[in-house]
This record gives structure tokens, sequence and C-alpha cells, in this order.
């Protein structure tokens, strides 16, 4: 939806900017000026996509083909990508998978599957992690633990 409503808006910035330059709406009948002021929202919702995602109890799936056993992970890294956090996830089995954050956290059950698998990797299954993902994540404090450490919540 964010990706959509930037494409109108830049879609919305240029008919300002044609209202403004040309001192009215006579710009209107020139068919050239809407294809260039029309793809915007399209391009935008069409070229943000990351695919379809799924998961289990101990899977997750991204795309077609890819899966990983997340209560299996060798490692859990997570690293800055522009202004995105993403964590990059391998398993015992050679399956890895590279993921934004915000993509995973958009269905909240997902993300539940998931980071708990990621827990369970960490903690019990001794997974390497680097110290952004023990940050980010909170793996330090895991849910269960953040209400007995002394009032210690989400940051």
């Amino acid at each position: 939806m964010g990706r959509l409503m930037a494409g109108i808006t830049l879609t919305l910035i240029g008919v300002v900017f044609c209202v403004i330059r040309e001192a009215g709406f006579g710009w209107i009948v020139y068919w050239w000026i809407w294809l260039i002021l029309s793809p915007w929202p399209f391009v935008f919702l069409l070229t943000g996509r990351t695919g379809r995602m799924s998961a289990g109890a101990d899977w997750l799936g991204i795309g077609k083909g890819i899966f990983i056993k997340t209560y299996d992970l060798t490692a859990v890294k997570v690293f800055v990508d522009g202004a995105a956090h993403v964590i990059d996830m391998t398993d015992k089995h050679g399956g890895s998978v590279r993921v934004k954050t915000f993509a995973l956290q958009q269905n909240q059950e997902l993300w539940d599957l998931v980071y708990n698998g990621i827990l369970h990797s960490v903690h019990v299954g001794g997974a390497q992690t680097n110290k952004r993902a023990r940050d980010y994540l909170l793996l330090d404090f895991p849910p269960h633990l953040r209400n007995r450490q002394g009032g210690q919540g989400c940051r």
C-alpha cells in the first residue's frame, strides 16, 4: 500500500507542476503528458514486490523452491540494506535466505512462526548471530523473559 501511495504522490506532484507551469488546466488535452504521469503508481506497485512468502511450524518458504528449516538454523545475521534491515538465515541442510524484516513482519502469524524458529535455533541449537541480530531481534531477551527482567520491554 505504501508503494502505491508513493506512486500516486509522484503523479500528483506532476499534475500540480503542470497546473502551475501552464497557469491552468490547458495541458490536460495533450495525451503525451498523460503517458508520462499515469504509469507511476503501477511502476511503484510492481517494482517493490518481494514475492510470495509462506511459513509452517518449522519452515519458511520464499518464492518458488526456496525453503529453510527455521528450527535448524546455523546462522542468523541482520544487516542494514539501504533504509531497511535484512535477515540472513542459513540452515544446516544448506538452505539460505536473505529477506527484509518488514516483508516478514507484514504478516504477524508468519513472523511469529519465523521468530520462534530463530529463538529456538539461537538458544537451543546454538546458531551463530551478529551483534545487530541480537540487538534488533532482541535475542538476548526473548519474549517469555522480558517481563521478568525488571520491566525490560521491547525497544
